[in-house]
């Protein structure tokens, strides 16, 4: 981005990369400065300069994370009660009232996170996009349902639940995650369920055992896996396939 020398101009700029970063957290309540400057459209370093003031502010709030012992540390970047208050649009929305909680966060789902932070904003940026609801803003599902890791609504009117798998589960567990999907899509939840991953021998495994299950209950009924019918708003594809499955 080229150098803005106007001062309006850079204060206009600095406010937008305020906003956007606080509509980020939000909902997503903490991401890495790397994936911050993704959101504000800058490099990593640019954005841990932006950072800066809005910590000052009170905005947010940077802890060092210790990913394994002695070894490697990550920073994270929070947003903070009075984050919340300046990150809502108060004509069409309510405050949220949550924010990032270091004493919860837990090491061992950040790069599971941090993928569907980085499908967001590529999602988002491509246009195609009209509305992304992370997993755990959806609503409580009843047994047998399944919540997927987001659902997005297309500016075509389609919904989309998005799985991100970084590694393999069981077959049971597909079994199940198969039966909540059909079912969520036979009560109108959503369309179509994109299985998508970051490398291709996780990907070929996970989507034989997710085609590969052949019975389950949908509306409490016993049913026969049809491929022709049930199969056919699946999709399969790696992270940089993503936006294109979403057509």
């Amino acid at each position: 981005m080229p150098i803005i020398t106007n001062h309006a101009q850079r204060f206009a700029r600095a406010a937008e990369k305020r906003r956007l970063l606080l509509r980020f957290l939000r909902e997503e309540l903490y991401t890495t400065p790397k994936v911050a400057g993704l959101v504000m459209g800058v490099g990593e370093r640019a954005a841990r300069q932006t950072l800066a003031p809005l910590e000052a502010a009170g905005l947010i709030k940077r802890w060092p994370i210790q990913l394994f012992e002695g070894l490697q540390s990550i920073t994270i970047v929070g947003i903070t009660t009075l984050g919340q208050a300046h990150a809502f649009d108060p004509a069409t929305e309510k405050v949220i009232d949550r924010q990032f909680d270091p004493a919860r966060f837990s090491v061992m789902f950040l790069q599971h996170t941090l993928d569907i932070q980085r499908l967001r904003i590529e999602a988002t940026a491509s246009g195609q996009v009209k509305q992304w609801v992370n997993g755990d803003r959806l609503a409580a599902v009843k047994q047998g349902e399944k919540k997927p890791d987001a659902v997005l609504l297309t500016c075509d009117g389609l919904r989309i639940a998005i799985e991100a798998e970084r590694s393999i589960k069981s077959p049971k567990r597909y079994a199940a995650i198969v039966e909540g999907h059909l079912n969520a899509m036979h009560q109108g939840k959503w369309q179509r369920v994109v299985w998508t991953f970051p490398e291709a021998n996780t990907m070929e495994r996970v989507q034989a055992m997710v085609l590969g299950v052949n019975r389950v209950r949908i509306a409490g009924i016993d049913t026969l896996i049809d491929p022709a019918k049930h199969h056919q708003n699946f999709r399969f594809c790696l992270y940089n396939m993503f936006t294109e499955s979403l057509a």
